[in-house]
Formats: C-alpha cells, structure tokens, sequence
C-alpha cells in the first residue's frame, strides 16, 4: 500500500489541549494538515492553533455531549467543506477495584470513553460516505486487551471502543473508509494525575513510559498507511502476545505486584 499525502487533509483532533493530542495536532501541522481542535477548554486550544503553522479551526467540545459532538463535525464541515480524518483521542482515566468503582465515576468514563466516539463516529460518517473515503483513527490502549487491577473501569470502556472499531470495519468493507485502532501504552502525560476514582494503585515496579510525542508520530504514521490495529512500542506488542499466551502467569504477576491505596 502506497503512503498517502496529509497535504491539504482535514482533520479533526479531540482531547487536542495537552498530552498526545497536542502532540498529535502538532504532528499534523507540520505535515500541512487543516486541523479542527476540539476539547473541553478553549484557551488551550487556541494557544496550541495560534503555535502552530498554518490556520487551523478551534472548537471547544466536551465529547460526553452528543449535542456537542454532532456540532463539532458540523463546524468541520462548514468551515473546510468535508473531513477526511477523525481522531478520537479525547479520554479520561479511571481507576479503583471494580468491587467498589463509582457509578457516577463509571458512567462519566464510559461517556467520554465510549459513547463520544461512538457519536462523532456517527455523525463524520455520511460526510465521509458522500465522498466515498475517509479515515478513523480511535487511540485505545493496550489495556484494552490486557487489563490492569484497579484500572478494570477504564480497560473496559476502552475495549468496547476496540469492539465498536472492529463492527464497523467490516460494516464499512468497500465503502473507501478506514478504521484503526492505535494502543499506547505507559505515556509520560498528566493522563494518570487527571483521572476519576479515588485513590490509586501501587506499584512494585512502573515502566518509563514513552513521550506524547512518540505516540503522535505512531498516529501519523496509521494516517498515511492505514492498519487495522498498531501498537506504539515493541515492548507494548510483546506484552501483549505474552499475555495471550501465558494468561494466568501473567495474571498472577500483576496481581502480586500492583496493589491499591485508598485516598
């Protein structure tokens, strides 16, 4: 498969203030992208477009509303005419022993997690369709195959994403639009500091982590050459296989060295 050109491309980023969404929509400047902005807080988001070469559109968008979602692709779509990919990047972290996950808690991550992709997906879909091509890129994470403890919540509401992209690869099969599926693992970010739960798990051991950056390169890359899933480094691949294959070592290991701690 040849390398596709971002010359020119509209793209829409959510959770685009910090972390690898910043770092993704800086990627995609560089390579002469018109990007769309979107996240909950405006005055990141404009200081990121004003940094960033080129005239890009800012806007503020909490993914948890489907309202807000419809009119996030809407305003893509009025000010640059189409989209031609969607990044689903907008997150928020949970964590805490699924015997007591809060409710509320759960049901916000599901709602960012989950459900805000699912209606961005919904609504950039006829444009896309109109067009005949088009690509969406959901980040996920490894966790998603291969759970944490105490982060069960947050691995759940991204493994129905993972589910959600792969229904709708096969639904889409013909149409010339794309579905990935990216699964960072440990990201230097203020991920972990911003999440929901009280509390947090202890850690015998914490692997370094990666920066955003690596991870925004990962996402360009599935943007030229479209894949079905892709993993950021080798070390997340081969824990993942390792899980596959050694299910209950692998379980006691992390059960034995991760624990919890109350707020």
């Amino acid at each position: 498969m040849s390398m596709r050109t971002l010359a020119g491309n509209v793209v829409v980023v959510t959770g685009a203030s910090a972390g690898i969404g910043a770092a993704t929509a800086r990627a995609f400047a560089h390579a002469g992208a018109h990007l769309v902005l979107a996240a909950r807080s405006p005055d990141p988001l404009a200081r990121l477009a004003a940094s960033l070469p080129g005239t890009h559109l800012v806007v503020p968008t909490d993914v948890a509303d489907p309202v807000a979602c419809q009119n996030l692709i809407s305003q893509a779509v009025n000010g640059y005419g189409t989209v031609d990919l969607l990044i689903n990047n907008a997150g928020v972290g949970l964590s805490g022993p699924v015997s007591s996950l809060d409710h509320d808690d759960l049901t916000r991550a599901l709602a960012v997690d989950l459900f805000g992709p699912l209606a961005l997906m919904q609504a950039v879909l006829p444009v896309m369709r109109a067009r005949g091509r088009g690509h969406i890129i959901n980040v996920s994470t490894v966790l998603a195959v291969q759970p944490l403890p105490y982060l069960g919540g947050y691995a759940a509401a991204k493994a129905g994403l993972e589910r959600l992209s792969d229904a709708l690869r096969m639904e889409l099969q013909g149409s010339g639009i794309n579905v990935s599926v990216v699964r960072p693992g440990t990201t230097r970010t203020g991920f972990s500091q911003n999440r929901l739960g009280k509390g947090g798990e202890q850690r015998r051991f914490s692997p370094p982590g990666v920066g955003p950056e690596v991870v925004a390169r990962t996402i360009l890359r599935v943007a030229r050459r479209p894949a079905r899933v892709t993993y950021v480094t080798v070390g997340d691949r081969i824990g993942v296989i390792a899980a596959a294959l050694f299910p209950g070592l692998i379980e006691r290991i992390l059960g034995n060295a991760i624990g919890w701690k109350e707020a």
